[in-house]
């Protein structure tokens, strides 16, 4: 067991572990701009649902309830911020999440960050009060908080799991809770936000988060499909882009820090579609101001699933994509954790035609190895790192995160 656990949640909480413990992003093709309350528009991109349509065919229709009872994504939401940054309790999975870059002030210290919180609603034909779920057996929340020493090849990494209560709260009408470890506030101006994560050792990252593009919807109509299961939909929305400055207290010091970072917020109640075991999925941030999102579903087999994809974020925002059959994602090197046993493919080549540019190659390169997250379960880990970006002439063009997961075995029963 992970010393560091917080265990708030009385009897075995094996289910609500392995129900939620994995949850990390994945993204669909299609992107519209959302609005930041007081300075973007809302700006459809009807490129993408032509590509959708000659991709995939038809619409197809999510039911209202998940087979379990809780509410599905409907199609057409028009979310609006900071209200929709908050949490969406009537759905069965959610999370935030955030990923980065860190370089310390006057020193040549590189670090990478993840901080994860996951909400897992309760059964909904189930009484709220109990003697058994004091403060309500409605929703758990898990932290994740990962910090990675580029330096010195280090990773400290914990989980926590609460009932919400007094560990664990997240506002519905706006971005402001505390989970265990992990902080988020919007600033006042509602432009950015604050983010404060707890690590072992007495370590602490704050930092303020301002984004440099707009948010961005994921989906066509706003739904992000995870397969051909009509009910594995999401609402998916992203800033690709934030600013990060803050403190870093690391191993007894105060460092002044700054970078980048990559936040998603997803709302789902089934996370994925029938014979899927898990997903690869990277964030890159280039160093020329764009941003590029690639995941590939994997399918029991070994195969990609159809909905796997690319795209391409631009100076301005604007999202170009791909499906499965214009892109590979090949295995370069693995490597296998002498915790676990797990082995993981931390070195990837992805080839894709891009609509307008032609072949790219885009080659993820882990930073350090050690990079795996695992809390109570070893077959529920997963690997998340900082890696760096090579094209195919062998230049360093941009940093990236790499997230693999599902390579424990049933992941997919576990999200539906």
């Amino acid at each position: 067991m992970d010393p560091a656990l917080d265990y708030s949640c009385r009897g075995n909480p094996a289910f609500w572990i392995s129900a939620c413990f994995d949850w990390v992003c994945i993204g669909s093709v299609f992107g519209d701009f959302l609005e930041n309350e007081k300075k973007m528009k809302i700006v459809p991109l009807l490129f993408t649902v032509t590509l959708l349509a000659t991709l995939h065919g038809e619409w197809i229709q999510p039911p209202r309830h998940s087979a379990k009872g809780y509410l599905v994504p409907t199609p057409d939401y028009k979310p609006s911020f900071p209200r929709d940054h908050g949490a969406h309790r009537a759905y069965g999975l959610e999370w935030w999440y955030w990923v980065g870059h860190l370089e310390v002030e006057g020193s040549a210290e590189k670090f990478g960050f993840q901080s994860t919180v996951f909400r897992l609603a309760g059964d909904p034909k189930e009484s709220n009060q109990s003697a058994e779920a004091p403060f309500g057996n409605q929703q758990l929340y898990l932290a994740h908080s990962a910090l990675s020493d580029l330096n010195e090849g280090r990773y400290l990494h914990t989980e926590r799991v609460m009932r919400e209560g007094w560990q664990a709260r997240a506002d519905s009408q706006t971005m402001s809770f505390r989970v265990a470890g992990i902080r988020a506030e919007i600033s006042k101006d509602g432009f950015g936000h604050s983010l404060i994560t707890q690590y072992p050792k007495g370590g602490r990252l704050e930092l303020q988060l301002n984004p440099a593009k707009p948010i961005i919807r994921f989906g066509e109509r706003g739904l992000s499909r995870k397969g051909d299961d009509p009910a594995s939909v999401s609402w998916y929305w992203s800033y690709t882009r934030l600013k990060a400055t803050g403190m870093l207290l690391y191993q007894g010091k105060e460092l002044k820090v700054k970078g980048e970072a990559w936040m998603d917020h997803e709302i789902s109640s089934s996370q994925l579609g029938d014979g899927l075991a898990g997903w690869d999925w990277t964030c890159m941030q280039l160093f020329d101001g764009t941003e590029v999102k690639a995941y590939r579903l994997r399918k029991e087999d070994g195969g990609s699933d159809p909905w796997s994809a690319v795209y391409w974020i631009d100076h301005e925002g604007e999202v170009d994509g791909v499906y499965a059959d214009r892109f590979s994602w090949v295995e370069e090197k693995e490597w296998t954790s002498p915790k676990t046993g797990l082995t993981y493919p931390t070195t990837v080549k992805i080839e894709v035609d891009h609509p307008k540019k032609g072949k790219l190659t885009y080659r993820i390169e882990p930073l350090i190895n050690k990079q795996e997250f695992y809390g109570l379960q070893a077959d529920n880990a997963y690997w998340e790192g900082a890696c760096r970006v090579i094209d195919n002439e062998g230049r360093i063009i941009g940093r990236a995160y790499l997230e693999l997961a599902g390579y424990g075995g049933g992941l997919g029963a576990r999200l539906n």
